[in-house]
């Protein structure tokens, strides 16, 4: 959820019924608008003008707690802009000052000081301070918890998503009078539902979101980036979610940009890709982090730069004030000499600790590898025992038969039995070759894709294949949106084995009705896409995210190993594509294989 946003809506729920108190002051109402505006403005002298004139008009009143939440926007400011040194210093004169004035409004810094880390990704120290903000405010302030919870929320999305859940909840509750505040509460829940994996919540609340966009058409676009992303991955199209995450969007900051990845890359099954995007997020991280500690470097050095010009202007002053102020250079000096050390070893330490959790990932893997690989080889036994017994038994028992003379057989007999016998001798040797070509895909990383192929011409011979193989059983449909010139590269071969698997598991669990082939293009997004849909007995809800899974077979006594779609999957993704069921689809199954357009054979090896 895109930090800078909720910053500003955060600066709006500190201010919730301050302006209220002077609806008559115009001076006032002015100020207050002009500096609103200025928090989005990159004139900070006016920014922090308005701010001082909002604070001295506080002041008067003595209302020390919009004078505190103003200053606390300033923090807010400062750090949004990259400087978060004089953030935290300003922070530490606001606990001061509240000291000096008895004032004790603590939750206030704690707030700003969850801001800073949340914006680094320090998600330990983000919570600390939230929480510590939470503990402090009081239950009458809803204006600050209103803030708070939103920001909690946000911050648990990805790691602790059942009480980000809960924690959003209690923010929709106050939120509900205030529309702008409670969009922001059903984009949160949308993005929560994303990572609990849950359909049934997010549908709920896009019904809310188009709910209120329809109440309130002046809203502001915020979220939705976000509905888009999560509607498009619940519904399978997980290029699209890539797509709008590759782009900067109001709605996602770069560390979320690199979660949401993370997450669609997971519920496609391509933990590969899932893997980069967890080290590419580490050294964002690391990046954002580094960042801070340099820039407090350079506030520390403009503020030295600021004594030595002062030195320079008083050099004629007394000699214990020059003293002084070279005493304070060299503290200066001593303090960024410590602070240098302090990030070197801060930076061999995150190198070290990188290598540690690099090894350890890499014996995770080796471990889970292992593990998978003793399963996989005891499925492996007890599927090939049950495919390879019966033929066996048939061919034991017949050739005991024909070979006992005991039998008397006439010439019909024997004929019949040398048929079984030599009819299941080769479906072991379709067995055999089977695993060995399965055997062989499995070790290979990606297919050439060397094959100009002319869609149309290619699906209508694919088309002829299983028309064979239906035997007029059943209606055999193909549509296409693409005209016969259309081609692109791919691997013949393979792509042929992909397509003619789903179309034999078509024809093999439908009964009556039809059986489609359709092709069409996304030029949006460059991919082709072959769709085969049937009118058969469909696939369990319950079922629907093993059927990609090795050995998985609905009815455990139809023949085969249940390795066809987990074959057809991996050979897709090797093309560079996807297979996916379309889970929307329940007047029987549907498969969709999407492939990446190439046009050009030097791209496609």
């Amino acid at each position: 959820m895109n930090l800078k946003y909720l910053l500003t809506l955060f600066i709006l729920l500190l201010s919730l019924g301050t302006f209220a108190e002077e609806p008559k002051d115009t001076a006032f109402a002015n100020l207050y608008k002009r500096y609103l505006q200025l928090y989005s403005d990159s004139d900070e002298t006016a920014f922090y003008e308005a701010t001082e004139k909002m604070k001295a008009h506080y002041l008067e009143q003595n209302n020390f707690v919009s004078f505190y939440k103003v200053w606390l926007n300033e923090l807010l400011y400062d750090s949004e802009n990259g400087k978060n040194y004089k953030a935290i210093k300003k922070a530490g004169l606001m606990v001061k000052d509240m000291d000096a004035r008895n004032e004790k409004h603590y939750e206030i810094v704690y707030a700003a000081l969850g801001n800073i880390y949340d914006a680094r990704g320090n998600y330990r120290m983000a919570m600390k301070y939230y929480n510590d903000a939470l503990n402090a405010c009081s239950p009458k302030d809803s204006s600050s918890l209103l803030g708070i919870y939103s920001r909690i929320a946000s911050l648990q999305a990805h790691r602790e998503s059942k009480k980000a859940w809960e924690m959003n909840e209690k923010m929709g509750k106050m939120a509900v009078k205030y529309p702008r505040y409670y969009k922001v509460y059903i984009v949160l829940k949308s993005e929560i539902a994303f990572y609990l994996k849950d359909k049934k919540k997010f549908d709920e609340a896009y019904a809310q979101y188009l709910q209120i966009r329809k109440d309130h058409p002046n809203l502001d676009e915020y979220g939705k980036d976000m509905m888009k992303m999560v509607y498009a991955v619940f519904h399978g199209d997980y290029e699209t979610a890539l797509e709008i995450l590759s782009h900067e969007s109001m709605d996602f900051d770069p560390l979320d940009r690199c979660d949401m990845r993370i997450q669609v890359y997971e519920m496609m099954g391509n933990q590969q890709k899932a893997l980069e995007e967890v080290s590419y997020r580490r050294d964002l991280r690391d990046s954002l982090n580094s960042d801070m500690l340099f820039e407090s470097i350079n506030e520390i050095n403009a503020e030295m730069g600021l004594n030595m010009i002062e030195e320079e202007a008083h050099k004629n002053q007394k000699k214990a004030t020059k003293r002084q102020n070279l005493l304070l250079i060299v503290a200066l000096l001593f303090l960024i000499a410590v602070l240098g050390l302090v990030i070197s070893r801060n930076i061999m330490r995150r190198r070290h600790q990188k290598e540690l959790m690099k090894q350890n990932k890499e014996l995770e893997i080796a471990l889970s590898r292992a593990e998978e690989s003793d399963r996989m080889k005891d499925s492996f036994i007890e599927h090939v025992s049950h495919e390879i017994r019966t033929p066996l038994n048939i061919i034991t028992g017949y050739a005991q038969i024909i070979t006992n003379p005991e039998y008397e057989l006439d010439d019909e007999e024997r004929n019949r039995m040398l048929n079984d016998i030599n009819k299941n001798t080769s479906k072991i040797t379709y067995i055999v070759n089977e695993l060995l070509e399965i055997a062989e895909d499995d070790s290979k990383q990606h297919y050439p894709k060397n094959d100009l192929i002319a869609v149309n011409e290619f699906c209508r011979k694919i088309m002829d294949y299983a028309e064979r193989i239906n035997s007029g059983r059943l209606k055999m449909l193909f549509n296409s949106e693409l005209t016969d010139d259309f081609s692109f590269y791919s691997n013949r071969h393979v792509l042929e084995k992909v397509i003619e698997q789903m179309l034999n598991n078509a024809i093999k669990f439908t009964h009556t009705g039809f059986v489609e082939l359709k092709v069409h293009e996304s030029p949006d997004h460059g991919v082709v896409r072959f769709i085969v849909t049937d009118s058969g007995i469909g696939i369990a809800e319950e079922n629907q995210e093993h059927v990609f899974d090795r050995f998985f077979k609905e009815d455990p006594f139809k023949q085969g190993f249940g390795l066809g779609l987990t074959m057809c999957r991996k050979m897709a993704i090797l093309l560079g594509g996807s297979l996916f069921l379309d889970k929307e689809y329940k007047a029987g199954a549907r498969f969709i294989l999407t492939l990446p357009k190439v046009n050009d054979q030097t791209l496609s090896s």
